[in-house]
């Protein structure tokens, strides 16, 4: 089974989670929202069924699951099918893009964060959130991967590769915000940084 399928066929799983683990929903979209522009016209790539865009007020998403994107569309967001690494969107259309662990998913990485600058405008902002893998429960989460409907396929990266890529890309890195230092359902604070909590959110600027 593809990555693609794999979301496809656990639409109501990938729900689910985030209904009974509200408590780090909460705490994602925290950390996400202190450094979210708060004007231009943005994306969110890899939108899945719109539970992030729709919290943060994102209209428009990428999604190549036809099962998430219905979920995603009855939500209210203008989503397209496609993938990262081939967006079907038009040069400096978008002021900011927003990606929610769908690093750890690419065929190409670096593919994907090239295509992120050209969709954008000049000097617009691109934020990474991921699954930071040098902290603990990042440790703990590539070990037990196998055992996840999700993440067996995941390749997650850590603080230092995603800057890498977003430097290669044409970026500066110039903030980051960092949450979930347990799995336990509970309010999680959020930090500046990364390297500690496992949901790391790193924003940058195109050049």
């Amino acid at each position: 089974m593809d990555r693609v399928q794999v979301f496809d066929q656990n639409v109501k799983a990938y729900e689910a989670w985030f209904k009974e683990n509200e408590a780090l929903f909460e705490a994602e979209l925290a950390a996400i929202k202190q450094i979210l522009p708060t004007s231009g016209k943005g994306v969110e790539i890899g939108v899945g069924t719109g539970l992030f865009s729709a919290a943060l007020g994102i209209k428009d998403g990428i999604e190549p699951s036809e099962n998430m994107r219905k979920k995603a569309l009855a939500r209210g967001i203008n989503v397209r099918k496609g993938l990262a690494e081939k967006l079907p969107i038009s040069d400096e259309t978008y002021d900011f893009a927003l990606m929610i662990t769908v690093d750890c998913f690419l065929d190409d990485v670096a593919e994907a964060f090239k295509e992120a600058g050209r969709i954008l405008s000049a000097g617009g902002f691109f934020l990474v959130a991921f699954i930071d893998r040098e902290t603990s429960l990042g440790k703990l989460y590539d070990q037990k991967k196998q055992t996840s409907e999700f993440y067996q396929q995941a390749q997650f990266h850590s603080s230092l590769e995603i800057k890498q890529y977003m430097e290669l890309a044409g970026f500066t890195v110039v903030d980051a915000r960092q949450t979930i230092f347990t799995i336990e359902n509970r309010p999680q604070e959020v930090r500046p940084g990364t390297g500690d909590g496992v949901f790391g959110v790193i924003k940058a600027r195109k050049n």
